[in-house]
């Protein structure tokens, strides 16, 4: 990698003779300060011409490992240093020009990226023409996130732009000799009533179908998480874009997340051309409707655990009061699955149980292994499901050598295992689509305890992990396998029937819709009253 371009030095005056001769003089001392922290100089920087007018100091540079904002700020202080102390000059700014950078190899994304003016490959090399950086820009480590981004965006694409790579790790036997369901419990739910669509990607459930959901949670929570010492918290689910920010969301997932905006005015006589409007056509003109809102400020709940990261955010943590393990169910999430949406499987606004914990590495692994093992048991002997789990290896993992021989590979680190169940309705066992994500667990690593401070009082490394139960996902892979007849569902649901009565499904002179829905429905009714 080699650097070049021009340090624009403004100074507070015009510059004497005298003057000249000590930043000849001072040249000595700017180019030993390029070169520092490198055993050879020459993979520093170094001032390869100079010159003077109208009060602005003019500095041809080059660097092969010196970063060219690092190299026009090492610059900064060695003239404050020289020219301050001894003529008294001050520097009223800085700004790098006409900067340039050329990598090894070449880089083939064709993207708009913030002050990038040009990029340009051919006979095996990349150039990158930079827009002019201000003092103010050159004071943050802007320069270093935009060669990460291009490393990633070129990741990226040798991936395919798949965002992550699948690895099986355990599959269960197949326990379906002879299949007891085969229809799409989807279109069953929307059929008998159970769910109406409120609005894209929204349902509405109704008491008997909330009650399926609330089984599964509750047998979930019995079986897998109160027993490993979770205990239950509140969490909000309109978070501030900050948080999204120090979380990665905002750079890696934008385009899935849904925004919220506030009123400019709280002063309801503002709002009478609008409202008036609104009274006289019975519309509610979204554009007109935008002009009132604040620019978006918050976004709703996307992963949930993020205030998990914010409360202990700039805590000081001792090995007392770790590890610590929380989970939330008190609410939904929201995420745009755009033309994805299908049935309760995709949708934009979904509820979960999410799990969250915090504690040294080992602490951490611990937990996730748990948790894995109360997961298998779950699907396996509680459930009686027939599921699989898969190491899904993020794209920015892709030098770590992960192969697809599971012995050759260590889950004991930061990445993610997703747990799957088989749907029969949507094929054979070995057909990759007919296995549906159902819920993931995480090791995290450092990339949430580092951008909220999460400190120990010893210095020692926290990580992160969490796990994600999504109801709807459950409910649907649960009803594919076993249908809607409770006598061939596990003993445990059974149980959990007798204990708690389900609510009588909702009938009107119009609902449900269609005959067949209502005659799957009196079937239905039978099933759970038997």
């Amino acid at each position: 990698m080699r650097y070049r371009g021009t340090v624009r030095v403004e100074l507070s005056r015009d510059l004497t003779p005298d003057d000249l001769e000590d930043v000849k003089k001072a040249l000595e001392e700017v180019n030993r300060s390029l070169t520092k922290g490198f055993k050879d100089p020459g993979e520093g920087g170094k001032v390869v011409s100079w010159g003077y007018t109208e009060r602005v100091l003019h500095f041809e540079i080059e660097s092969r490992k010196l970063r060219i904002d690092e190299a026009a700020m090492r610059i900064k202080n060695s003239l404050e240093t020289s020219l301050g102390s001894r003529r008294k000059i001050g520097i009223r700014n800085i700004r790098l020009e006409n900067a340039l950078i050329e990598i090894d190899g070449e880089i083939r994304i064709n993207v708009r990226l913030p002050f990038v003016r040009n990029i340009e490959a051919s006979n095996g090399s990349t150039t990158i023409y930079l827009e002019a950086l201000d003092e103010r820009d050159l004071k943050k480590p802007i320069l270093l996130r935009l060669l990460r981004l291009l490393n990633e965006k070129e990741t990226r694409a040798k991936w395919g732009g798949k965002a992550e790579h699948w690895q099986l790790i355990k599959k269960s036997r197949a326990k379906l000799d002879v299949l007891l369901y085969t229809e799409d419990p989807n279109k069953v739910l929307e059929e008998t009533g159970l769910v109406k669509r409120f609005s894209i990607g929204q349902w509405l459930y109704t008491p008997l179908a909330t009650y399926l959901l609330n089984m599964l949670k509750d047998v979930f929570l019995q079986e897998v998480v109160l027993p490993l010492g979770f205990v239950e918290a509140i969490f909000p689910k309109m978070y501030p874009l900050e948080i999204g920010l120090k979380t990665g969301h905002l750079r890696g997932t934008i385009n899935s997340m849904v925004f919220a905006s506030l009123p400019k005015t709280y002063n309801i006589e503002e709002f009478e051309e609008l409202t008036d409007y609104i009274y006289v056509t019975n519309e509610v003109p979204p554009e007109e409707v935008a002009k009132y809102l604040r620019h978006p400020e918050y976004f709703l709940c996307f992963a949930q655990c993020e205030p998990f990261y914010w409360f202990f955010g700039s805590e000081l943590l001792d090995d007392s009061s770790l590890p610590i393990k929380w989970f939330d169910r008190s609410g939904p999430s929201f995420r745009w699955e755009s033309g994805g949406i299908y049935g309760l499987e995709r949708v934009i606004e979904f509820h979960r149980v999410e799990i969250v914990w915090l504690g040294k590495p080992d602490q951490v692994i611990e937990i996730r292994n748990d948790l894995l093992k109360a997961y298998e048991r779950f699907m396996d002997e509680v459930l009686e499901l027939e599921w699989r789990t898969a190491w899904v290896t993020p794209w920015y993992y892709e030098q770590s050598g992960t192969t697809e021989k599971v012995e050759e590979f260590d889950i004991n680190r930061p990445g993610t295992i997703d747990f799957e169940l088989w749907l029969p309705y949507k094929g054979p066992r070995e057909e990759h689509k007919a296995w549906l994500e159902v819920g993931n667990i995480s090791i995290h690593g450092t990339k949430f305890t580092e951008p909220f401070r999460i400190k120990h009082n010893r210095g020692e490394t926290l990580w992160t992990g969490c796990s994600g139960f999504g109801s709807q996902r459950w409910l649907i892979a649960f009803l594919a396998q076993k249908g809607f007849d409770p006598e061939k569902w596990p003993e445990i649901t059974r149980e959990y029937l007798n204990r708690n009565p389900p609510p009588e499904p909702i009938v009107t002179v119009t609902y449900p819709k269609t005959r067949a829905g209502r005659e799957e429905l009196g079937k239905l009714i039978k099933f759970l009253k038997r």
